[in-house]
């Protein structure tokens, strides 16, 4: 599609999420896949993995959202710049998995 993308096209990679709630991320951000990794509408907590292009670069992100009045605001965005910086983040967390009670590992 030569570097464009139709943001209404793009679909929730999540196959257990059957809502066609658009995800929350605005102009000039051009979405180009996502997934959500919990939802919540009740309690109001979304988060999701986000590949994106800002500025013409491309970005993937981790995002929170927290929905007040209605309206889905984003709480925390952490980018992740390459793949080394993902793998310091992500050996860290599986180095503290052990230490998890076990009803927990689910």
């Amino acid at each position: 599609m030569d570097g464009q993308y139709d943001e209404r096209s793009v679909i929730d990679e999540n196959p257990k999420v059957k809502d066609d709630e658009k995800l929350p991320i605005h102009a000039p951000l051009k979405l180009i896949r996502y997934r959500t990794i919990k939802k919540n509408s009740g309690l109001g907590w979304w988060s999701a993995v986000v590949l994106l292009e800002d500025h013409e670069k491309k970005q993937v992100c981790f995002y929170r959202w927290r929905k007040r009045s209605g309206e889905w605001k984003r709480d925390k965005k952490i980018p992740f710049h390459n793949r080394v910086e993902w793998n310091a983040i992500k050996d860290a967390v599986e180095s503290f998995l052990d230490g998890l009670d076990i009803e927990h590992m689910v």
